[in-house]
């Protein structure tokens, strides 16, 4: 029986470990205990009972808190793979991975990827195609940037995670309000993400375009092209993703320019064992980075691949963490699957009297988060209360679908939402 050890979750690694479990593997999970990017709901709980051993984690970005953890480990039996589905705690898997001799992505790979300024200069060192970017630390510098170069641009963290915080500046009042977001986030976010959130302002020029992701892997020198994903972004802040969708809206050409040009990335960066989530924005003159993710796509990307491939993702990333000879598949989408989250504009209250179980009844939707969703509840500000999944035949069906079913939820739930952007 191989022995996977998870570090952190999010919902995608906890169906990873159902699979890793109904496929026979001994699955031991470090468990980070004061923050969870994972629904703690009934399917969740039936995993974790399922799980051999959790052992909780106080701060999975401490490389010497997860090297304890895992020589603690090693001490008694054997790990065979090692998989990390959260940003934060990349670097110190990675590292941690390293002294122990355990098969991961290499920590500088990691590094260079993680601290986005890093990731564009390292590019651009290897006459990968790019844009500017800047680093500022104080509000002042980033007044700075901004007057001494055109905008719009992009602020965000040097080192975030989910977009958050990302968002598009235009004015000299956005780079105040925008900057002292991220500046003020290392005082309150969770212990565990503060020296993350202490490394700047990343401003990047602006990139227009179409917004898409390469999901690839890497491993014992082979590339592996497994899908090129498109995004909905809504029309109210193009910085946040409204869903993902499969496969995207390019043409085979395109398609092999993207998967072309994530190659060039993970071997410029150094990212060479695992599966990666390199984001890209397809412009008039072709692909260019937006962020490189040195991790599986997250969020329900792993189930809309499945919905769309008719393959699970997860037996090609135990392949790759257990260093297995297992051959690799590569399915081609037999449909398009598209998702959309519901996100309040706003702060609200969801309507006292509240039905959407007739919605389920629509034969195109497949999957239909709905966790947050009730009666009277208050509900915040692009906080995520459920997503909508909708297959078809083509795409646009799909989207088309996915649209009017996310308005009639707004009409339902009586609270503004964030609609899909399209060009």
């Amino acid at each position: 029986m191989k022995h996977l050890i998870f570090i952190d979750a999010n919902n995608a690694a906890i169906q990873a470990m159902d699979e890793a479990l109904q496929r026979g593997y001994k699955v031991t999970f470090f468990r980070q205990n004061n923050v969870y990017f994972y629904q703690n709901n009934d399917y969740t709980q039936s995993v974790l009972r399922r799980i051999h051993t959790i052992v909780d984690m106080k701060n999975g970005t401490d490389v010497s808190e997860v090297e304890y953890l895992l020589n603690s480990i090693l001490r008694q039996e054997t790990i065979d793979g090692v998989i990390a589905p959260n940003e934060p705690s990349l670097e110190a898997v990675a590292e941690a991975c390293k002294r122990y001799d355990i098969p991961f992505s290499n920590p500088q790979g990691v590094k260079n990827a993680r601290n986005k300024h890093k990731a564009r200069a390292t590019l651009e060192e290897h006459h990968v195609p790019t844009i500017r970017s800047w680093i500022a630390n104080t509000l002042d510098e980033a007044k700075t940037i901004f007057e001494q170069n055109n905008p719009p641009f992009i602020f965000k963290p040097v080192s975030g995670f989910d977009s958050l915080l990302a968002v598009k500046v235009s004015t000299q009042e956005e780079v105040s309000k925008a900057a002292m977001n991220i500046l003020n986030t290392s005082e309150k976010i969770a212990l565990p993400y503060t020296e993350i959130f202490s490394r700047g302002i990343l401003i990047e020029e602006f990139l227009s375009g179409k917004l898409i992701s390469a999901e690839v892997g890497i491993y014992k020198d082979m590339f592996f092209p497994f899908m090129i994903s498109g995004r909905s972004q809504s029309r109210f802040n193009e910085c946040i993703e409204l869903g993902s969708l499969m496969p995207a809206d390019l043409s085979n050409d395109e398609k092999n320019k993207c998967f072309t040009y994530a190659r060039d990335v993970c071997q410029a960066l150094g990212l060479d064992h695992g599966i990666y989530h390199i984001e890209l924005m397809y412009t008039k003159t072709g692909p260019i980075l937006v962020e490189a993710n040195p991790r599986l796509m997250g969020g329900v990307m792993p189930e809309i691949y499945h919905q769309s491939t008719g393959e699970s993702i997860y037996p090609s990333l135990f392949t790759i963490a257990t260093c297995s000879d297992t051959p690799i598949k590569l399915p081609s989408a037999y449909r398009a699957v598209t998702v959309r989250k519901i996100m309040p504009l706003e702060n609200g209250i969801i309507a006292d009297e509240l039905f959407i179980d007739d919605i389920k009844n629509n034969k195109n939707l497949v999957n239909f988060y709905t966790d947050k969703i009730e009666p009277s509840r208050q509900v915040y500000e692009n906080e995520v209360l459920g997503r909508i999944m909708v297959a078809h035949d083509d795409l646009y069906n799909a989207n088309l679908i996915a649209d009017e079913i996310l308005l009639e939820l707004e009409c339902r739930i009586g609270i503004k939402l964030h609609q899909p952007l399209y060009r």
